[in-house]
This record gives structure tokens, sequence and C-alpha cells, in this order.
């Protein structure tokens, strides 16, 4: 009778072909492999459309709906995310062109400062069974009262939305079998489509308001007894949030970009336009339904369920689904599957971790998270103190130490990073401990900002803390 262990030898481990910079099996996967050359047919314009693909969800565009609803100008708010855009492109332009000249992913990139990390869970398949919810709303309007009582309050869901999040899951799971490279047609899909719901959105939002100036005009009224000048810091930090797991991640992205150039301009242009953009149909659309409703539905898809237009509803709740699972697969499951890759290369690769990713969606109950806009904008701004640290120390690291010692490859040796015992990258047992006091060092500072963010009424924490810790990412980032 077999043992488990030659079970997994036998029946769940991935080949292993042979390759001269992947010299032991504990550090070999194809996935992890450099994108061989013949692989690597992303265009300037498939990362550009990435941007499309990624900004235009219900994720993105509550995310500046909701820095409205917790009292910010409309105008204030789109400055602030427009800021905030700029400052998210810099990091992500410069991991962007190590992964395109490089071809490698972030997790093997960290290995040149430090162990790689698994990270992130996110909540865009909630988001998505929302949008399944909207539509089977759409055609049974009752469908919003079925089995009304059969989940207590106190779950933050209702059993319509917990049947569309599980049709949402089950239809995001072919997704997930797309390989990487081929991706890019799924950009080019929702270049096609999204512009024409954004189109629809914003028409609708100016003419049910009676123009866009009345919006920008709204007086901003801080909750929580916070500044105004508190806010617009708070929302610079939840526009970066909205991206900042692509501050470090974006490798696993542009590795398949075969121009680092082009690569790094499109993304310049791309991402504060196209995000921005987002994030004005967000605000747009918060502060209109101020007017038309009297209250402010921060989350979009609520507003598409209260509207009468049944087709209109369907078929806003269908382009949204659309884009929410584009966003998941490039923004959420591609990230973790290489995270997960990386732990266990002779068993994970990316499409087996994206699956696993998948399976542990249903454990975090994002509906805790979205149950209120500040829930959702401390869920952000808390989350980035994390990845701002990694991301100062690894473009710190690149940029800055290896450039200036002129290291004779140019910055990084590809072929040591797959070299574990005495590689040039192992550093003390394959940690770097430099890398790791740097990180500690951009994370500490900020802690007692993420106790705040998780409970406001904590005592001990000084306002005058809270209000320096608006910019909790970019502190972190340069305190790192």
């Amino acid at each position: 009778m077999q043992t488990l262990k030659q079970f997994a030898a036998n029946h769940l481990a991935l080949p292993q072909p042979d390759a001269p910079h992947r010299p032991t099996s504990r550090w070999r996967s194809a996935d992890l492999d450099p994108v061989p050359k013949a692989d690597k047919k992303w265009e300037w314009y498939h990362i550009g459309g990435f941007w499309i693909a990624e900004g235009f969800s219900a994720g993105q565009v509550q995310a500046s709906s909701a820095a409205v609803a917790i009292g910010l100008n409309p105008g204030l708010a789109l400055a602030a995310y427009a800021i905030g855009n700029i400052i998210a492109a810099v990091p992500c332009c410069g991991v962007g062109y190590i992964g395109s000249k490089y071809s490698i992913n972030f997790p093997v990139l960290a290995r040149a400062t430090a162990d790689p990390q698994l990270r992130k869970q996110q909540i865009q398949s909630y988001l998505g069974g929302l949008s399944v919810q909207v539509m089977i709303q759409a055609i049974w309007p009752s469908f919003i009262n079925w089995h009304a009582d059969a989940l207590p309050a106190s779950a933050d869901i209702t059993a319509s939305a917990l049947l569309g999040f599980a049709i949402f899951w089950l239809i995001s799971l072919p997704f997930l079998y797309i390989r990487p490279p081929k991706l890019r047609w799924l950009f080019i899909a929702k270049i096609a489509t999204m512009p024409f719901l954004w189109t629809a959105l914003f028409a609708w939002a100016l003419t049910a308001a009676g123009g866009f100036g009345p919006l920008m005009r709204m007086p901003s009224r801080p909750m929580g007894g916070m500044s105004e000048g508190y806010l617009f810091c708070y929302a610079v930090t939840a526009s970066i949030s909205g991206v900042n797991t692509f501050t470090v991640s974006l490798p696993d992205i542009t590795r398949y970009a075969h121009d680092p150039r082009s690569t790094t301009l499109a993304q310049a242009i791309g991402l504060p336009v196209c995000l921005t953009m987002t994030y004005l149909l967000g605000i747009t659309l918060a502060a209109s339904t101020q007017v038309v409703y009297g209250q402010i539905y921060w989350n979009p898809l609520e507003m598409v369920a209260v509207w009468d237009n049944r087709p209109a509803k369907f078929f806003a709740g269908l382009l949204f689904a659309f884009a929410n699972i584009g966003t998941n697969v490039a923004g959420n499951s591609i990230a973790f599957g290489n995270d997960l890759m990386t732990l266990f290369p002779r068993y994970i690769d990316i499409r087996r971790g994206q699956f696993v990713c998948a399976v542990l969606g249903f454990l975090i109950c994002p509906w805790k998270i979205q149950n209120a806009a500040p829930n959702f904008l401390a869920f952000l701004n808390g989350y980035s103190i994390f990845l701002g640290p990694i991301a100062g120390v690894m473009l710190t690291d690149y940029y800055i130490l290896r450039r200036r010692r002129r290291h004779r490859h140019n910055g990084l040796n590809v072929s040591q990073l797959y070299t574990p015992h005495g590689g040039l990258y192992w550093y003390r047992r394959g940690i770097n401990p430099r890398a790791i006091i740097a990180y500690f060092a951009g994370l500490i500072p900020l802690l007692p900002s993420l106790v705040y963010q998780i409970n406001p009424a904590v005592g001990g924490i000084a306002r005058g803390y809270v209000e320096f810790s608006a910019l909790a990412w970019l502190e972190c980032f340069v305190f790192a």
C-alpha cells in the first residue's frame, strides 16, 4: 500500500523538466521559470488594457464612492484619487519593468531581498455575486425576498445574496483554467465592453442629478469627527490601496510582455488615466444617488438593484459580473497562485494555486467588510501598511543599491535567483536580515494605525497620530 508521501510523489507532483537555472527540486517549477521568449507575446496595448480590465470593476467604483459616503466633497475626492493613482503608478512601473526585463514573477524577484510571502484575499467574488443577484432580480423581482428569514441579521448577508455568490463562484472556475499568457484576450474583451457600461452609468448619473456642477458643489460633511484634510489624505491612501497589491506583484503580469520600455510607458499612462476615470464614475454615482434617492449608495450594485428598468438592471449586472471575473482572475487569483506555487513548487503551479484561492474565498466572509463604507475603506487602508514596506524594500534594493554597485548583470543575476544553499541571494539560510529589518522599520510605526482602523473606539491613540497616519501606505513605503 502506498504511503501518503509516495502517493504525492506519484500523482500530485508536477513534471520537472531539466533546466540549468533550476538545480534542485525544491526550487524547480515550470511556472517559476523565467517566461520563455516564445511566450512573451504581450504588447504595450495588452498592458494598457490590463488597467482597463483591472480598473473597471464594482470594487474600484465603490472605492471612490465610499469617500463620498463618509463625507468628502466629490470634487476633493476626485482630486485625492487622481493624486493616489499618480503615486501608485511609480512603484507599479518600477516593479513592472523588472518583471518584463527579467521575465520573472514577484515571488522569484522577492528572493533577491527577502523570503516570498503568502498574501491576499479580496472581495471581488462577493461583488460578482451581487451582480448575479441583480440579474436574477431583474428577471424575477421577488427573488430579493427569497428565503428572507433564512439567515440571522448578524450574518450580514441574505440568502439571495449568498446564492448569487455561490453561482458567481461556480461561473468563475472555468476562467481559472486559462493560462496567464492567454489572458490578454480577456483584457481585450473588457476593453471592448466596459466603456459602454461606463458611458451608460455616467450619462444616467448626470441626467438623473441634473448636471455635473451641482454634484461637485456638494459640501464636505466628515464623519467620525475627522477633519476634511484627514478625509482627503485618507482618500489618497484608499486610491493607492485599490491597487497596492500590484505595487509588488505586477511582475506576475508583466513577465509576459516582451518590451520593458513600452510596457512601462503603457502603465505610466494607463494606470492613472483608466483608474481615475473609474473613480470619477464612482464619485459621480455616489453623489447622484444622494440627489435622486436621498441617500448615498456607495456600492454601485445596490444602486442598480433599486432601478425600475428591468432590462437595464439585468445588463448592468451582467457587465459588472464579467468585469469582476476579469479583475478576480488577473488581480487576485494569479498573484495568490504565484505565491502559493513558490511555497510548494513540487505540487502547486499557478493553475492549482488559483483553484486553492477560489476555495479559500468561501472562508473569508467578505460581506463582513462590505456592510458599511467606513469598514470597506478601513480594510483597504489597514491592509496597505503590509504591502507598502515590501514595495519600498524591493524598489530600493533594485534601483538604488544594485544599480549603485553596478552589478555586472545590470541589476539581477537571474540564474542565482534559482540557486539555493550558497547562491548569491541565499543570504543567511534563505533570509536577508537587512530586508526584514527594513520591512519592520516601515511597518511598526504604523501598527497603531491598523489597530485604530480595526476598532476606532480603542483608547490610547492620539488624534494627532491618527491624522498623521492617514497616508499610511506612503509613509510605510518611505520608512522602509
